[in-house]
C-alpha cells in the first residue's frame, strides 16, 4: 500500500504551466468560435441571403458551412476563418502583452541599483545640506585645528 502524501503540492508557476496552457487554449477556442459566429453572420448579412444564425460557437468553429449554406466558399473562408483568426490573434497578443506587463517587475523583492542610488554618501550629504543649510559649515569646522 502506498504511503499517504505528507508534503503539500508545489506552488511554483512551473507546475501550473499545463493548467495555464489548457485555459489559454480553451479561451482562444471560445474566442475564435464566438468571433467566427459573429463575423460569419455579418458576412452572411452583407454577401449572402440567409437568416441570422443562432449562436452556436462550436458549429461556427467546426462546421461553418452548416450554419451558412448560402455563402460561397470564398466568403465563408474569409468571413468565418480569416477575419476571426486575425481578431483572435490580436486579442491573444493584447492579452499576453498586458499580462506580461502586469507580471513584470522584481520577483526577488530586493532593491536594484537605481533604487539604492539616493542612499549613497554623496546623495545623502547633498540632501542633508539642502534640508539643513547649517550642516554645510560642518566641513569647515571639522577642518580647523583646536
Amino acid at each position: 500500500m502506498p504511503s499517504p502524501r505528507t508534503s503539500a503540492p508545489s506552488t511554483t508557476t512551473g507546475s501550473d504551466a499545463l493548467l495555464y496552457l489548457l485555459f489559454g487554449v480553451l479561451g482562444a477556442a471560445m474566442a475564435f468560435g464566438s468571433l467566427a459566429w459573429l463575423t460569419g453572420n455579418v458576412t452572411n448579412s452583407l454577401v449572402g441571403s440567409g437568416p441570422w444564425a443562432p449562436f452556436r460557437a462550436t458549429d461556427a468553429l467546426l462546421h461553418p458551412d452548416v450554419l451558412w449554406p448560402s455563402l460561397s466558399t470564398t466568403a465563408l473562408r474569409v468571413g468565418a476563418r480569416v477575419v476571426p483568426g486575425l481578431l483572435t490573434l490580436a486579442l491573444i497578443t493584447t492579452g499576453l502583452v498586458l499580462w506580461m506587463r502586469w507580471r513584470s517587475g522584481s520577483k526577488s523583492g530586493l532593491a536594484r541599483k537605481g533604487d539604492l542610488a539616493p542612499l549613497l554618501d554623496k546623495e545623502i550629504t547633498a540632501k542633508s545640506k539642502s534640508l539643513r543649510p547649517s550642516l554645510s559649515d560642518r566641513e569647515r569646522k571639522r577642518g580647523r585645528s583646536r
